[in-house]
């Protein structure tokens, strides 16, 4: 068995280990696998616990918040994943044989989610999952003798869905690609391909909603966006003139590129065009350069991140 310990505290134990180059862990986390693979610039915060019987593998430039517990046979995450704070991998049965879990690149876990690995949950590419969601694969409490229901399976989750806040899917559930599905919903039944679905319990609103390609509302969402972002760039002061070419589909921001077409971005950054890739991403127009995303913050906040001593 290995150990690997921090600076601050905390440590990983394993039997095999692979860390990755610029690993930032947090104070007060612990992580125990058997196999604990850990790519390049992936950070991950304090007060979080990792018990994973057989597999961990974090893929590069993952960031992982604080207050997390993830219990599990097997976790695997993607790159480029985004995992907010207080949330629950494991519940009830989660010392099961079935207990994998699997989160695929450029997704997002935002806070406070329960993730109950009695069976297997796999979640695609390019899925934003909202607050307070809660993925179940077992349910049961009162006696199936007596007639009460019990439900017990594997949860499945395409690429590029979006499950908003407070949403609920019960085991047994596959949800497709290319889903949206409506603040509040009881996931109770399967969804197809390209649907937006809603409410308690969840109904199909619309078929073959996504993905929806229309060149003109593009070019207008396109001109919106650099709009609202001269405003956002005005206001932290930052000199930004981010030009769209409809004719190549591409925005050019202080000798940056980002081409539309192929979502690759090139050129020299500096914080101000990384705020501008910052910005898209909340659109979900989202540039991979090898990079964490980074916002710069408004000279009003930065200007109190003083401590008491500093000021003396």
């Amino acid at each position: 068995m290995q150990t690997h310990r921090f600076e601050n505290g905390s440590y990983i134990i394993a039997e095999t280990l692979k860390l990755g180059h610029n690993v930032h862990v947090g104070p007060n986390t612990t992580i125990r696998a058997t196999t604990c693979i850990i790519g390049d610039d992936v950070t991950i915060g304090s007060h979080n616990s990792f018990l994973v019987g057989q597999r961990l593998e974090i893929g590069a430039l993952t960031s992982i918040g604080n207050h997390n517990t993830l219990t599990a046979r097997t976790i695997k995450l993607g790159e480029y994943v985004f995992w907010d704070s207080h949330v629950t991998v494991g519940h009830g049965g989660k010392f099961s044989p079935d207990a994998h879990l699997t989160v695929g690149s450029y997704s997002m876990i935002c806070a406070r989610i329960t993730l109950n690995t009695n069976h297997g949950i796999d979640i695609g590419e390019y899925v934003g999952i909202g607050e307070d969601v809660a993925i179940w694969t077992h349910g049961s409490f009162l006696p199936i003798l007596e007639g009460f229901p019990a439900d017990f399976g594997p949860v499945y989750i395409g690429h590029h869905v979006w499950l908003p806040a407070r949403t609920t899917v019960l085991p047994n559930r596959r949800i497709g690609n290319n889903v949206v599905v409506g603040t509040n919903s009881l996931i109770n039944k399967d969804l197809p391909d390209g649907c937006l679905g809603g409410g308690i319990p969840v109904k199909v609103l619309k078929e073959h909603a996504y993905p929806s390609k229309d060149a003109t509302r593009n070019t207008q969402l396109v001109r919106q966006v650099l709009a609202e972002y001269a405003e956002i760039a005005a206001y932290k002061n930052l000199t930004a003139k981010p030009i769209y070419n409809e004719g190549n589909h591409t925005i050019t921001c202080n000798g940056v590129v980002f081409d539309l077409n192929t979502m690759k971005a090139s050129g020299t950054f500096t914080r101000t065009e990384e705020d501008f890739r910052d910005y898209l991403r909340r659109r979900g127009i989202k540039f991979y350069t090898g990079k964490p995303f980074a916002s710069v913050l408004p000279e009003e906040y930065r200007h109190l991140l003083f401590t008491p001593d500093e000021l003396l």
